[in-house]
């Protein structure tokens, strides 16, 4: 097939590039390649499942999705923690992690503005479409980040790749 002009259309849903001639890995489960998109998102910093009173200086983030993986980079500037209480979260995932029992998949992060202990960090668990920010002291012990964690001008830089349905 050549496209001398415009795309090729793959006109039905679920069909796309298929790599069956290559060899197969134990565990193979599709040889298809059947979508790829990129866009852009809207992440929520959230304490405690709330977003009370939360703005934004500016809130960046944008995706790219190749089959069922999926990239994310986001950047949200606070330009108020506002009032809510509780773990932090950062929410709204373009798509949720594949639903795979056990599967924690981690974040890079960059944070700014924040008080933690010795490492910040971050995962995401399976069937979910939201990241638990946590902090991990050099002794090993994990605990939350919290809303007494971040202030009013707090950057929540965040790189990730994931897996989905």
């Amino acid at each position: 097939v050549e496209v001398k002009t415009g795309n090729l259309v793959i006109g039905t849903s679920g069909k796309g590039i298929d790599f069956s001639a290559d060899g197969n890995a134990a565990g193979m489960t599709s040889e298809v390649l059947d979508d790829y998109e990129t866009g852009t998102w809207t992440p929520t910093i959230t304490f405690g499942g709330a977003s009370v009173g939360v703005t934004y200086n500016s809130n960046v983030a944008v995706y790219t999705k190749v089959g069922n993986l999926v990239t994310v980079n986001c950047w949200p500037r606070l330009s108020s923690k506002g009032t809510s209480v509780g773990q932090a979260w950062l929410e709204g995932l373009p798509f949720n992690v594949a639903n795979i029992s056990l599967l924690y998949v981690p974040i890079t992060v960059r944070l700014v503005a924040t008080s933690f202990a010795d490492y910040p960090t971050g995962y995401c668990a399976a069937n979910t479409s939201k990241i638990s920010l946590v902090e991990v002291t050099n002794a090993g012990v994990q605990t939350t980040l919290e809303n007494t964690n971040f202030s009013n001008t707090s950057d929540v830089m965040i790189s990730m790749t994931y897996q989905t349905d």
